[in-house]
């Protein structure tokens, strides 16, 4: 079955639907995790239209399959991201999407590299996120249904950002870009400032997240 609902995004197909899901979070972490689906469903489908524009523009047939293969991994996210919404109580999040909404259409400008560039240390910051939220012993990592999902998110995003990171150092000299990824990851932590409260709520330090967020990694960009 398909649905076209979005979280920040007009969808271009209609959106699978997953299987549903049994959340076992108690009503305070449930209630903050519903404030962070939207935030991580609209990177999802801003990736999966970023992936799909990329592939298409991609000379490489090899190349361009690769990125294609990302965008469905990224809409099969979507899926999984909206079940986990829908199994969660009902919070009000219109002004962060709409503050990840205009965060990520700025990733996109300049050239293929630089977005590129900006995507790898996005995903990067990404499966950061996820991996502060599955620390043992916080209310995600007790619940397994929704710990397994998001340890399967974060695998695939592992594996885009090696893709993207790579595809930047086989074209071109990286560092030249970093100063762009570091923008990226600087505006990323802006955004997240406005859930501070929800990560608090799964026993995760905001402000030691966000300045993490604002650290490009070492030798993202450098062969």
């Amino acid at each position: 079955m398909t649905t076209a609902t979005t979280f920040c995004f007009g969808a271009s197909r209609a959106r699978l639907r997953a299987a549903p899901l049994d959340v076992r979070l108690g009503a305070d972490a449930a209630s903050a995790l519903a404030t962070l689906v939207p935030l991580l469903g609209c990177g999802e489908e801003a990736a999966a239209i970023a992936f799909d524009g990329l592939a298409a523009r991609d000379g490489d047939p090899v190349t361009a399959a690769a990125l294609r293969t990302i965008a469905e991994e990224e809409r099969v996210h979507d899926s999984l991201l909206h079940s986990l919404a829908e199994a969660l109580p009902a919070v009000s999040t219109e002004a962060l999407q709409q503050q990840a909404r205009r965060f990520h259409i700025q990733l996109g400008r300049g050239s293929t590299l630089a977005h590129l560039a900006r995507i790898a240390a996005i995903d990067a910051g990404v499966c950061l996120i996820l991996s502060r939220l599955l620390r043992p012993g916080g209310p995600v990592s007790d619940d397994t249904a929704v710990a397994q999902m998001l340890a399967r998110i974060r695998r695939d995003e592992t594996r885009h950002v090696r893709l993207s990171r790579a595809l930047v150092l086989e074209r071109a000299e990286g560092r030249p870009f970093e100063d762009v990824a570091a923008a990226a990851r600087e505006a990323l932590a802006n955004v997240i400032t406005l859930a501070a409260d929800a990560f608090e709520g799964l026993a995760v330090d905001p402000a030691r997240l966000q300045a993490d967020l604002r650290a490009l990694p070492q030798g993202l960009l450098r062969a």
